[in-house]
């Protein structure tokens, strides 16, 4: 499980808002460009959303159902390829809020997934690439919440 957090001088409420707001998070990740809910009551439980992803020349699409919500505290969603569970915990901490992003891989990806993999066309060290980009989009969501 790959796992960063960051202290971001804004509400809990605030951070909510941005964590939840799939089609903008192409502006906090390196590798998201955004994404648009597909199916069911838009951050619920069971609702579907595909994410656009783009690193270098290649482009992907993910299709995700979110599985867990408590609303202003948590909220994870499954992504199909490779199969990973991507959460956000948001804590009131002093005047500010503590988040926490996770990333946990599960199952064995599709041969095409792995084939990528191995091509190092996603880059050479594929999870130490992932908990960067983590620290970088939680970086950026900081930047822009206390801007």
């Amino acid at each position: 499980m790959d796992r960063a957090s960051v202290l971001i001088e804004a509400t809990p409420s605030a951070v909510w808002d941005v964590v939840t707001d799939i089609a903008g998070m192409g502006r906090f990740s390196p590798e998201n460009t955004g994404g648009r809910w597909t199916g069911g009551e838009p951050v619920t439980a069971g609702a579907t959303f595909t994410g656009s992803n783009r690193h270098g020349p290649v482009r992907w699409t993910t299709h995700c159902t979110v599985v867990d919500v408590v609303p202003g505290e948590r909220f994870s969603f499954e992504a199909d390829q490779p199969k990973a569970r991507w959460s956000y915990l948001i804590e009131p901490n002093g005047a500010g809020t503590r988040l926490t992003e996770t990333r946990e891989i599960y199952g064995t990806p599709a041969l095409w997934v792995r084939i990528v993999q191995r091509s190092k066309v996603l880059g050479r060290d594929r999870d130490t690439l992932m908990r960067a980009g983590m620290e970088t989009t939680l970086g950026r969501m900081k930047a822009f919440l206390e801007a």
